[in-house]
């Protein structure tokens, strides 16, 4: 099977992104006559403690509040082209959880048993599982993207990446916010923040939101009762749209500072989901073919009038009938507390415990047939009557997590090194797969009267505890000259049992895993002036194997090279940071559907061994200051990805190898777009009243085509091959202010109008294939509304 990717230069794209943002540039002239303009100085903490932005040797990506407000970012799915290199989706299934791709890495981590290649972070906290990472939070401070392996301070699961996700600290001081949303779908939000004066050493703050909308799709099996009392399900109606928001949130801190050396920030995040599923259509039409003959026979003739057929098409439909699908049912709740401790001026203590529950019921119609009817033929087959309704693939999931860690940190900082140690201890249960007593997923079966069947379960149970220890040190060799050196041990064991069959004949299938692994990062940087650093390092990362029932996988490994720079131009009103990488990942882990795995039709998700995958890439941010109050920021990705060794196992799920193989049979990377970028622009105005000034705010977020199909052959010879790619595409947000209304009595206001998606891409963004035809997912409709806040 011959294995390539060959990557095209995008040269004229390269070439006006830069000339756009260059063209706005001043003069020498009026560069001089406003040297006292400079741009914000960023602080990350990409390396665990506090440091600006331009003196870290880590390609980092920091979104600040303006940046967040202009693009609506709320949660890690709405992170997408936001960063070099990095987009992010709702995964497959009902579930609406993040999917990000990175550095030719596609992470999900949304079964039991498995983690995910980019690493989430809350205040701290490692979230293990992307279920517990599904928070929308009105708090949210700073939002950083680390790309590339990050093993030695973010241990294990992190070969892509880390997202740090941090929410702000209260301030002791008297405060209210109130912001109410209004828009299109139906949309109303609200969110009111209550600060309050702080009492002796304590202060602290509460904030409540809601957010409901309409879904973009319409669901014409609307109104069905699913009846699944026969598990102890109850009954569930098909909701009226696809893609709705339905949610709750409340997030308290609270701050303990007895002295100026101590703090102890305890913070409490709870939120609730019941949105409904993207609208899934069939991208082609199953009515071709051999099947073309016998509609009737097949699926019921009225039905098959209005199945959705979108042909070569590929654009978001404005209805479909996923009859199945249901709204989810999910929660998540979690607990940190952070201690830090100033113990002088060259040490710090630090120590970070967080505890994290959370539950999901979700239903999906894999393939969007669960509309369809049986037609004379199938009913005999089935031995059911005609119009009985039926669904080729459906799932439901069930899952249960609760997670704890501790992690403690001493930050040592002299004139010869800055060292930063710790240990970290992490544990986790979890349990996922069908409800109990049901099964996982429903392949080409039947259901008279809308009843879901008790039946065959596949449930998965796993344990899992890690033991960390780490250090990294880096060296001041010169005043100009830093070298840096770090390792981190590990020490995983994960065991659990994989429960199948029905409730009177149930067969426990038990594993378990043990490994070490050490992750290490050689580095250098140097400062050749005061705006000016370049960096070179070389580092290692792992995700830790385990298994999903029977099908057991090793660790996988990423060993990197990145090379960048890190500078400010022009007294600070130009900052340009470069990072050029080659990653390889070994042992890649991969989730693949049940139903395409041989063997695997009792799972809806599970994860294999897909081979070994080189990525290498370019990753340019620039950010301009060129007048007063205006910014300008532009970003650009490349990455080009290649399979060096494909298992055979994860081959045959594309029949790409064995006696089933199609012509010109290959297997390629999806999901990673060639090239990627945005550019944004914010420009705030002088006072136009009082101190009331206009805010504008213009992001515009590219990418080149992404390849859904991983087998071109299979592609050509089917009638799939119509979704093969999605097409290149613009993505544009924009929000339009007044801030600082003056209402008296200490109280201000801000009156907002904003769009995301505002030339309303409608393109297919995820695909699920079964070869003869397939079903599919699409970009959100545009979505537009007013912000009306009020301050004190």
């Amino acid at each position: 099977m011959k294995l390539n990717l060959h990557a095209k230069y995008q040269q004229s794209h390269l070439t006006c992104l830069f000339i756009t943002v260059l063209s706005v540039l001043p003069s020498a002239d009026v560069i001089a006559k406003e040297r006292k303009l400079t741009l914000e100085e960023i602080i990350v903490t990409a390396q665990k403690r506090d440091q600006s932005l331009q003196d870290v040797p880590v390609a980092v990506t920091a979104l600040t509040r303006d940046a967040m407000d202009v693009n609506a970012v709320s949660s890690v799915v709405d992170l997408s082209g936001l960063a070099p290199n990095l987009t992010v989706r709702p995964a497959v299934g009902g579930t609406n959880l993040p999917a990000f791709n990175m550095r030719g890495i596609t992470s999900y981590g949304v079964v039991a048993g498995s983690d995910k290649q980019i690493s989430i972070y809350l205040d701290g906290v490692y979230i293990g599982s992307p279920r517990g990472s599904m928070f929308t939070l009105p708090d949210i401070q700073q939002l950083e993207v680390l790309r590339g392996p990050q093993g030695t301070l973010f241990g294990r699961n992190a070969t892509g990446g880390a997202v740090s996700v941090s929410t702000r600290n209260p301030n002791g001081e008297w405060g209210f916010r109130q912001k109410v949303s209004t828009g299109n779908r139906n949309l109303l939000a609200t969110e009111t923040s209550l600060d309050f004066p702080a009492m002796g050493p304590i202060s602290l703050y509460l904030t409540y939101a809601q957010e409901k909308k309409d879904g973009d799709i319409d669901n014409k099996g609307a109104g069905i009762v699913w009846d699944r009392s026969a598990y102890g399900g109850g009954k569930q109606t098909s909701p009226e749209t696809l893609g709705a928001i339905d949610n709750e949130n409340f997030f308290l801190a609270a701050r303990f500072e007895p002295t100026e050396s101590f703090s102890l920030t305890y913070k409490y995040d709870y939120s609730t989901d019941h949105g409904t599923p993207r609208g899934n259509a069939m991208v082609t039409d199953v009515y071709t073919g051999s099947f073309a003959p016998a509609d009737a026979l097949i699926v019921d003739t009225v039905v098959s009038e209005n199945a959705d057929k979108l042909g070569e098409g590929q654009t978001r439909p404005d209805a479909v009938d996923n009859t199945w699908t249901v709204a989810r049912d999910q929660s998540v709740r979690g607990h940190s507390l952070n201690a830090v401790w100033d113990i002088d001026d060259n040490l710090v203590l630090k120590n970070t415990f967080g505890y994290r529950e959370v539950a999901i019921l979700a239903t999906a119609d894999i393939t969007a047939t669960s509309g369809w009817k049986t037609g004379l033929l199938s009913s005999l087959l089935f031995g059911v009557p005609p119009g009985t309704p039926f669904c080729f693939v459906c799932s439901q999931a069930n899952g249960e997590g609760n997670h704890w860690s501790n992690e403690i940190q001493l930050i040592y900082s002299t004139e010869i090194a800055t060292l930063t140690t710790g240990a970290l201890y992490y544990e986790s249960e979890d349990e996922s797969g069908s409800p109990r007593n049901s099964a996982n997923v429903f392949i080409f079966a039947t259901f008279p009267d809308y009843t879901v069947p008790a039946g065959n379960q596949a449930v998965s149970f796993n344990e899992a505890e890690s033991y960390a220890v780490y250090s990294q040190s880096e060296f001041h060799l010169s005043d100009n000259l830093d070298f840096t050196a770090g390792a981190r041990y590990t020490v995983d064991a994960k065991s659990g049992s994989f429960v199948s069959g029905n409730a009177d004949d149930l067969t426990t299938e038990s594993f378990s895993y043990d490994d070490q692994n050490i992750s290490y990062l050689l580095g250098l940087h140097y400062q050749i002036n005061d705006d000016i650093m370049v960096y070179a390092k070389y580092s290692t990362a792992f995700v830790s194997g385990g298994s999903v029932g029977s099908f057991a996988f090793d660790a996988e490994q990423a060993t990197s090279w990145e090379a960048g720079s890190k500078a400010d131009f022009l007294d600070g009103r130009l900052r340009s940071n470069i990072a050029v990488y080659h990653v390889r990942y070994e042992k890649l882990q991969t989730s693949q559907g049940g139903a395409n795995v041989p063997g695997a039709e009792k799972f809806a998700v599970l994860i294999v061994e897909g081979g070994d995958l080189e990525s290498q890439g370019l990753e340019f941010e620039l950010t301009a200051l060129p007048a007063e109050g205006l910014t300008i920021s532009a970003a650009l990705g490349y990455q080009d990805n290649k399979f060096t060794r494909v298992t055979d196992l994860v081959a045959q799920t594309v029949q790409a190898s064995g006696p089933n193989e199609f012509p010109n049979s290959d297997y390629l990377q999806t999901l990673s777009p060639e090239w990627n970028g945005n550019l944004s622009t914010i420009y705030e105005t002088n006072p136009v009243f009082g101190d009331a000034y206009m805010s504008f705010g213009l992001t515009g977020i590219w990418r080149t085509k992404v390849r859904l199909e991983a087998n071109p052959g299979r592609a050509h010879a089917t009638p799939f091959g119509v979704a093969e790619f999605t097409p290149e595409t613009w993505i544009v947000n924009a929000r339009i202010a007044l801030k600082e209304i003056n209402l008296g009595n200490e109280f201000n206001g801000e009156v907002a109008v904003w769009a995301r998606n505002l030339t309303d891409d409608d393109n297919i963004d995820f695909i699920t294939n079964f070869g003869a035809f397939g079903a599919g997912t699409f970009v959100e409709e545009r979505s537009y509304g007013i912000d009306l806040i009020v301050k004190y």
